[in-house]
Formats: structure tokens, C-alpha cells, sequence
């Protein structure tokens, strides 16, 4: 039978429009909220029942629109934010698509109630399904009110494939809540049913908003970030590594002020947390990107959900700077008192132009150190490129090895006194391992300045140390490993490799023999010599300096299992995996006795790592517990 080409019907090709815009209710919340947004709205209500299968309305405060402009919003292809083609490289508004109303009412039982300031009526337009349209004139405030009914009633293999109720509204939740976070001026609030989950202050401060939405106690985690670079502004807030999620949903991200998914920006939040958190945690962020319009296309997927950059390395480059710079904070200085560690607050850094940070984060990040040699007092300080940038930097063979990177000896061996239970050699005034420091009582101490200062060691395991409103627990194995993480990532030279006297034989699958001979020579810049023995046999003759040969097993399996999670892994990320073994295994031990000089020394040298609250692995190093916690824990709050 011959076919016949037949041009559609306005109704029938609003429905398809819809299969495009309208996918569930919550899109039609976004759709409906974001052109009130552009008509200048500072207030919006979204009410919904049944997850919005069976009812929505989105009432804002905004411009509204006289008769003829209502008549020509429910027409396809109609829009008050574009002209010509070429304002789409300049576009700033969200509800640009001239699909959303008419696809929206071709599906449901819609009703537009608008009026503008000065009009004495309101207009109310009613469609049902596309058909039967109505127009009257009613009272009614000024803005804009839409109300859609029996979402998809007229297209029962659409309805059909909708979530259940609850499922529903946690999708017009999280919409709306991300829209929340562009828009800190804005007060919205979302209705469920009797229930209202979403009240939102429009004070113009997106702690505020996100305070709202995650609880005060999401806010007490935050980092501020702001920076610009090549001609891209990122502002927002990140959270500490400490502050994690199972999964994406706490990362929100903006390109001018449009919420957005891009796998480049997640990945560059990734790596700028790298080896800070565990690789199944994701931390808070709420980002938003200032681009020249004319860099980027956001008309490449139907909902606006993604965007496409001009330049995504610039992109990439202009996030993980910004992340890598919240995360790190260089202090002004530091100096010992009496047995303390003394850091400057960011009170008196940013009294001196060195930067600030938050009040109550103590102990501060700073800079400097260099291993266990005390530093000196006036030895100027010089903040330090991040690690994760030098961890990307695969060095060369040809780069002189100017000194070892790892010690074949345990590091213990430069700490006088630390040693197995029973031989630990006091240095004198210093303290021994269970007795409290005295608390220094005439240290010449400036204002602005925090001291933090060791009291003694519980199950030769846990450091308790304390500042003047502040009670820290230090885990003494997971704080070293983080001391020689970030010594052995700064040095940044091959590898040294260590002959093994007698060559270990492996037995392996196939695929990991493959993946040995794919990237023998990353190996061997690592100190590994690994190669094939048979089908399913591995030979290894050299190991890093740092890993025994009883745990070469071990170590070599650790390997493998992250070459097989990971197909095209890069050489930079087989060095990290390194730097972490090593980090592990030169650090001292859980069990082992520790003056209080050498705790005194630990913890300087913690606080001039770049991450002292997390270890390589992204575990827990040292733990704050402040003064009201202590209050709150002893009930007397």
C-alpha cells in the first residue's frame, strides 16, 4: 500500500511536542516555575497533589500578561525572549521554548490566570486537551497563576509509564530545590498535598537557601569558592571532604544561573577532591558558572538539561583551580609555644591581607613543613600548588633523582624516642606518653592566634591535643600517612625501585597478564618490574622501595583490581595508587608509644598538610569537637 505524507494537526503535533518537554509532572513544575522567573517573580508557590499526576499550580508575583500576550503564550513556537536565531547565542532567560504551554495544555486540563499591573481584570484562558479553548475576564492578583489537572489523561500509554505518587513528588522536589539554589532571592515554597517540604527565604544569600533545603548542619560544612580563570567565573559553596553522599544528588551545577548536568565539571570536582575522600563518596556542591553566552549552546537537549562548551579543558581547568583553592587554605604563619602548636586564626590573616576563612574552622590549613625537622621560627612560608596538580604530573625518565623519595627504613628511625612499647627515650621537659603537657602558662602569644597543644595518647593509638575552645582526637597512623602522602606527591620523581632477591611468581587471569604487558612501562616508572610469565602467570623482580617483599602480593593484587575496574586508566592514577601503598606502609603504627614531643611534632606537621581532617584514603585523621559539643554532650545546653 502506498503511504501518504499528511501534515499533522496543531493538537497532535503539541502532544508530540509534549513527548519532548513535558516527560513527568516535574517537568511541567520546571517549565511553569522558570517562566516565572523570567517574568520578574520574587515569590512562587507550587502546590501538587498526587506526586502532580492529578493536580499542579504554579502561582508567582511576576509581570503577567494582558489578553493579546495570553492569547499568543499558549501558541507554538510563540515567546516574548527571542527574536531571531542569532539571540540564541546571547540568550540569559530560561523558559525560552516556545513548546512549553501549548505541549502542557494539549495534555491536560490547563487553565492561565494572569493579569499585569494596571489592568483592571485578569485574563483566564481554559484548554482541555488542546481543544475547546475559553476566554474570559475575572479578578485576580497581579502575576500569574496556572493550574494543570489530570496530567496525561488523554494519552494513557504516557500516563502509564509515570512513577508512583511518592516517587513523583521527590522528582518536583529535587527540581525545584535545584532551581532554589540559583535563585537565593526568590521565596519559594512547595505544597504537597497538607504537607509543605520546601520554604525557601528569598533573602538573596545562598546560605540561607541551602540551610533551608539540607538543615543547618550541612552549612556548618561549607567552603566558599570563588575564582575566575581564561574568562570563567565559578562561585558556590563545596563542602568539606568530611561531608559526603552515596551518590551525585547533593552536586548541583549552573551555567549562568541554568541548572545543568556535564560530566567534565563532575569529573574536575572528582579529581579536586582526590585522594581527600573515599572513591564511593561524593561530596556537597552547589556551583555556578559565568561563561560569555556566546561559548556555549544550551538548545542541544530537549529539557535544556545539558550544555555544550566551546572549550571544555578551559572549563575543566576553571573548576578544579576554584575547588583546589577552596579546599586549601594557606595560612600567614605559625609558630611553637611552650609545647603548642600555635597557628594564626583567620581573623588575623585576613587582618594582614593573607586571605580568610571560616572562624570556626581549628585547627586552620596553612603551609609549609618539611617532614619531621622542626621548622624554624622565622622560616617564611610560601603557599604551595596543589598535590592533586602535581599527582596529574606523570614524571619523565629522564628527570634526575636528585634524592630518594621513599626511605627503605621505617620513618620512625627519625623520630627520637618513638619506638615499641618500653623503649621510648623522653627528651627532657618534654613529657612522657600518658602524661598531660602541662598548658603553657606564659607563652608569648599574639592576638589572633590559636594554640593547640597535646595532652597525651589513649591505647597508643589516639592523640587527645586541645586548643582554648576546642577538643581534637587524632588517629596517629592515619595523620603520618597523610604527612607522607603529601611529601612523597610534592617530590614528584620517579619512583626508586628495589631488586627483588628472589623473583615472585604470581598466579593472575589472562586479562590482568594483558593489562601488566599494556602498561609495563608506567610500571616500571613506578619502581614495579612485572612482566609475563605464561597465559596466567606474572613475574616480579622489583618493587617500589617501601613495599616488602611479604607484602608484594598484596600490593601487586591492589594493582590489578584497579587496572581491571578501570579500562583506560592513566599513569598518573597508577601513581597514585602507589603514593598511597608507600604513604600506608611508612607511616608509623597504630600500637606504638609516642612522647609528647613527638606528638607535639605530629601535629605541627599535620596542620601543614593541605588536608589535615581526612588521610590519603579519604578516612578520618583528626577529629574536632568543639566547645558547644562538649556542653551539648555533657547536657548542659
Amino acid at each position: 500500500m502506498k503511504a501518504q505524507v499528511r501534515l499533522l494537526d496543531q493538537n497532535t503535533s503539541n502532544q508530540i511536542a509534549a513527548g519532548e518537554v513535558v516527560e513527568k509532572p516535574a517537568s511541567v513544575v520546571k517549565e511553569l516555575v522558570e517562566n516565572s522567573l523570567d517574568a520578574g517573580a520574587d515569590h512562587i508557590e507550587v502546590t501538587i497533589f498526587e506526586g502532580g499526576t492529578e493536580f499542579i499550580r504554579v502561582r508567582d508575583n511576576g509581570s503577567g500578561m494582558d489578553e493579546a500576550n495570553a492569547r499568543m503564550a499558549i501558541l507554538r513556537h510563540a515567546t516574548s525572549k527571542i527574536m531571531t536565531a542569532g539571540d540564541l547565542l546571547t540568550l540569559r532567560t530560561l523558559g525560552f521554548r516556545g513548546e512549553a504551554l501549548p505541549s502542557i495544555a494539549s495534555v491536560s486540563h490547563f487553565n492561565l490566570l494572569t493579569r499585569e499591573e494596571g489592568a483592571e481584570f485578569a485574563t483566564s484562558i481554559t484548554i482541555d486537551g488542546g481543544e475547546n479553548l475559553s476566554v474570559d475576564s475575572m479578578g485576580g492578583d497581579v502575576g500569574t497563576t496556572v493550574t494543570v489537572k489530570d496530567l496525561f489523561y488523554n494519552v494513557p500509554a504516557r500516563r502509564k509509564f509515570l512513577r508512583t505518587v511518592n516517587t513523583e513528588g521527590r522528582y518536583i522536589n529535587e527540581v525545584l530545590s535545584k532551581i532554589a539554589l540559583s535563585r537565593p532571592d526568590v521565596h519559594f515554597t512547595l505544597q504537597n498535598g497538607e504537607k509543605e517540604v520546601i520554604n525557601t527565604p528569598g533573602s538573596g544569600e545562598l546560605t540561607d537557601t541551602i540551610g533551608a533545603l539540607y538543615g543547618k548542619q550541612v552549612v556548618a560544612q561549607l567552603l566558599p569558592v570563588h575564582h575566575g580563570q581564561d574568562g570563567i567565573r565559578v562561585d558556590g559553596y563545596i563542602s568539606r571532604p568530611t561531608l559526603l553522599k552515596g551518590n551525585r544528588s547533593w552536586q548541583t551545577l549552573f551555567v549562568n544561573g541554568r541548572c545543568i548536568n556535564n560530566r567534565m565539571i563532575s569529573k574536575a570536582i572528582d579529581h579536586a577532591y582526590q585522594s581527600q575522600i573515599p572513591k564511593a563518596g561524593f561530596p556537597f556542591a552547589v556551583l555556578n558558572l559565568t561563561v560569555d553566552t556566546h561559548t556555549i549552546d544550551i538548545n542541544v537537549h530537549p529539557q535544556k538539561s545539558e550544555i555544550k562548551f566551546g572549550d571544555e579543558q578551559a572549563v575543566y581547568r576553571a573548576v578544579y583551580h576554584a575547588l583546589c583553592n577552596a579546599l586549601t587554605r594557606p595560612m600567614a604563619g605559625q609558630e611553637e609555644a611552650d609545647g603548642a602548636v600555635v597557628m594564626k586564626s583567620s581573623a588575623s590573616a585576613a587582618a594582614e591581607g593573607t586571605g580568610n576563612s571560616r572562624a570556626s574552622e581549628a585547627p586552620l590549613f596553612c603551609s609549609g613543613g618539611s617532614g619531621w625537622n622542626r621548622p624554624s621560627r622565622q622560616a617564611p612560608l610560601t603557599p604551595r600548588s596543589s598535590y592533586a596538580e602535581q599527582i596529574w604530573r606523570t614524571p619523565e625518565v629522564s628527570e634526575p633523582r636528585t634524592e630518594a623519595i621513599f626511605s627503605a627504613q621505617r620513618t620512625t628511625e627519625n623520630l627520637e624516642g618513638i619506638g615499641p612499647a618500653g623503649t621510648e627515650a623522653s627528651a627532657p621537659g618534654d613529657g612522657t606518653a600518658g602524661t598531660p603537657a602541662a598548658r603553657p602558662a606564659e607563652a608569648s602569644v599574639p592576638d589572633g592566634i590559636d594554640v593547640i597543644w597535646p595532652l597525651g595518647q589513649v591505647a597508643r593509638t589516639f592523640i587527645i591535643a586541645q586548643s582554648e575552645n576546642a577538643l581534637y582526637l587524632i588517629d596517629q597512623h592515619a595523620a603520618h600517612e597523610r604527612i607522607m602522602y603529601d611529601k612523597f606527591v610534592r617530590l614528584a620523581q620517579p619512583v626508586p625501585s628495589q631488586p627483588m632477591l628472589m623473583p615472585l611468581f604470581l598466579n593472575v587471569t589472562p586479562q590482568d597478564v594483558d593489562a601488566v604487558e599494556q602498561h609495563r612501562e608506567a610500571f616500571l616508572k613506578l619502581g614495579v618490574d612485572a612482566e609475563p610469565a605464561g597465559e596466567t602467570m606474572l613475574r616480579v623482580s622489583a618493587l617500589p622501595a617501601d613495599v616488602e617483599a611479604g607484602e608484594a602480593e598484596g600490593f601487586i593484587s591492589d594493582i590489578l583490581k584497579l587496572l581491571a575496574e578501570n579500562k583506560e586508566i592513566r599513569p598518573s592514577d597508577l601513581r597514585e595508587e602507589v603514593l598511597h601503598y608507600a604513604a600506608c606502609h611508612s607511616a608509623i603504627r597504630a600500637g606504638e608509644l609516642l612522647n609528647i614531643r613527638q606528638m607535639r611534632e605530629l601535629i605541627l606537621e599535620l596542620l601543614n598538610t593541605e588536608h589535615p581532617f581526612t588521610c590519603p584514603h579519604g578516612r578520618p585523621c583528626m577529629i574536632e569537637v568543639t566547645e558547644p559539643e562538649l556542653f551539648k554532650l555533657f547536657k548542659r545546653t
